[in-house]
């Protein structure tokens, strides 16, 4: 199905439009460093809609502007911040999951950082992430890590963020978890399945990544 029609099909009974975009876009952002390994520099974002470049135009429609970002509220009191395009959606597929019995301690939504795309001389990242844009998020991160040299899950997997990924724990996620189920139905991928030497299995995103 096409983004827009899944979208539209997402939208509850009787909800209305998001309201226009105002002229002017801000957001905050920082860059990851690759030789640090943490970021290292915070810039600030003041622009008119009109001169937002194709790398700050993401999925589903969505900006990094704080304009387009909403708060999302859950029924276990959990709050993040996510693309108004899809914010509804997302929101869904959650409460859906928590119906299951997916338990939900910690939520990141909406956080602007360069972390992807290629290195500059500097060793700065120089693409914005799915965070960026309110189009990605993690869930229970303190117990589905980030892993690197991570071909497939095992023993040679490397945790390069967040907590240790135990498959038979609750709080850790997998292919059979509500979560993972509702949150495709919303056109959103597992990172705990992408190919490559990377598995992030608290990252939910168009492609995983």
């Amino acid at each position: 199905m096409a983004p827009a029609l899944l979208l539209a099909a997402a939208l509850p009974a009787g909800a209305q439009e998001p309201p226009a975009r105002p002229s002017q876009c801000h957001y905050i952002y920082t860059v990851w460093n690759v030789k640090a390994k943490r970021s290292l520099a915070r810039r600030s974002v003041a622009k008119p809609y009109s001169q937002l470049t194709e790398d700050e135009k993401g999925p589903f429609g969505c900006t990094p502007c704080e304009e387009d970002q909403t708060e999302v509220m859950l029924s276990d009191g959990l709050r993040f911040k996510a693309c108004r395009e899809v914010a509804a959606q997302v929101r869904e597929a959650l409460e859906n999951s928590l119906s299951e019995g997916q338990r939900i301690v910690s939520i990141v939504g909406y956080r602007p950082q360069m972390s992807k795309g290629p290195v500059d001389k500097h060793g700065d990242r120089t693409q914005l992430s799915n965070h960026s844009f309110g189009a990605a998020v993690d869930l229970n991160e303190e117990y589905n890590g980030l892993y690197n040299n991570c071909t497939a899950w095992g023993r040679i997997c490397v945790l390069a963020k967040g907590g240790p990924y135990r498959p038979e724990h609750e709080l850790s996620l997998k292919e059979s978890s509500p979560a993972v189920k509702h949150m495709k139905k919303a056109g959103f991928e597992w990172g705990g399945k992408i190919k490559g030497r990377q598995k992030d299995f608290m990252h939910f995103s168009p492609t995983g990544y």
